[in-house]
């Protein structure tokens, strides 16, 4: 749910330097146009669905960035966010995800915000207790009968790398790169990395504490009926928007830079309606992506976020589409179009999830 948060309180964070970046970058033209292969090219093409998905931790960290600067108010803060936590039952709504996945059936699926949350003491909305999504999600997967696995894990953002090991309760937000255990065995998975941007936001939140806002990427090389892309999943910045924009250059000059073609899937926290754009018209443009989205749908605003606020049961009216699946190189969109998941309601994320098809010819 940090989307949300960066809506309301990024411009807390924003200073003048944005604005340099905007001038440097809102003359970058759009990316290339999708040219759809002609009928007499070869008919024999290798897909890729390819889904991207965020799960929602179960809050935005709200009552932390309020209660900046006051440890006292840090330490209720901390408990108001666990409960708020609790609240969202974040193991069903993984439930509700895998049930997705399992009838989509993606071959690769980049998730966010696949948190663990763990007490070791009462607190007012829960006994000692462990939520962990991953795990939720994975078994539920099992029972739903579809076979994934874990290509890699990323740990983000977390409560120990700010405030040590001494708090007794903590959390943990993990970025995911699944998938599907192809019953050919058709698709084979290589030089499978994982690694956190070196642009990051730094909030201060007390004296001595400073809550370093882990964000990376984890990428692979997929090779489908003797054709080969690489997969990037990732979660951008969404709270300051010269970090955003910093890590997506990273995305381009690090596991972008291949002749393989490339498929970007993941929250961007950037994209049509988001007010944090310039990383999008990076991607779109000198970058040299297509938002398969915009080429299936045009006409299609397609938001993504956010279906709900605080709570899962208070819906909200979604007004950006920030999950995307960006395609550059021998790599193009394909029928069936886009379409969006986790729409209904109650919505088991404040995010839809958005699933593509794409063709290596």
């Amino acid at each position: 749910m940090e989307s949300t948060c960066g809506s309301r309180n990024k411009s807390a964070f924003r200073t003048v330097g944005v604005l340099g970046v905007l001038m440097m970058l809102l003359a970058i033209p759009m990316g290339a146009q999708y040219a759809a292969p002609s009928s007499h090219e070869n008919a024999a093409h290798s897909f890729l669905t390819i889904m991207t998905r965020n799960m929602d931790e179960g809050t935005d960290f709200g009552y932390v960035v309020a209660a900046a600067g006051d440890p006292t108010a840090l330490q209720v803060a901390m408990v108001q966010t666990f409960c708020e936590v609790v609240a969202s039952n974040p193991e069903s709504r993984a439930a509700q995800i895998a049930d997705e996945i399992a009838a989509a059936q993606p071959d690769l699926v980049s998730v966010q915000e696949v948190a663990e949350w763990q007490s070791s003491i009462a607190l007012p909305c829960s006994g000692p207790t462990t939520i962990d999504a991953e795990a939720a999600l994975l078994d539920r997967l099992a029972v739903d009968g579809v076979r994934y696995h874990v290509v890699s894990e990323l740990d983000e953002f977390n409560s120990i790398s700010i405030f040590g090991p001494t708090l007794p309760f903590s959390f943990l937000d993990r970025d995911l790169l699944l998938a599907r255990d192809e019953p050919d065995g058709q698709l084979s998975i290589a030089n499978v990395q994982a690694q956190h941007f070196s642009n990051l936001l730094v909030l201060p939140l007390a004296p001595g504490i400073n809550a370093t806002i882990l964000r990376g990427w984890i990428s692979a090389d997929v090779t489908v009926r003797d054709r080969s892309a690489r997969v990037i999943a990732t979660h951008l910045e969404s709270f300051y928007e010269p970090a955003q924009v910093a890590q997506a250059a990273e995305l381009v000059s690090g596991p972008g830079d291949t002749s393989l073609p490339v498929i970007i899937a993941g929250d961007l926290n950037t994209g049509p309606g988001s007010d944090m754009i310039v990383s999008y018209n990076l991607l779109t443009g000198n970058a040299g992506f297509t938002d398969t989205w915009a080429v299936t749908r045009p006409k299609d605003p397609g938001y993504t976020d956010n279906f709900y606020t605080e709570d899962p049961l208070t819906p909200a009216t979604p007004f950006m589409r920030i999950d995307l699946v960006l395609v550059r190189g021998a790599v193009v969109p394909s029928a069936p179009k886009d379409y969006q998941v986790g729409t209904e309601i109650p919505h088991p994320s404040d995010h839809a999830g958005v699933v593509a098809k794409v063709t290596i010819p």
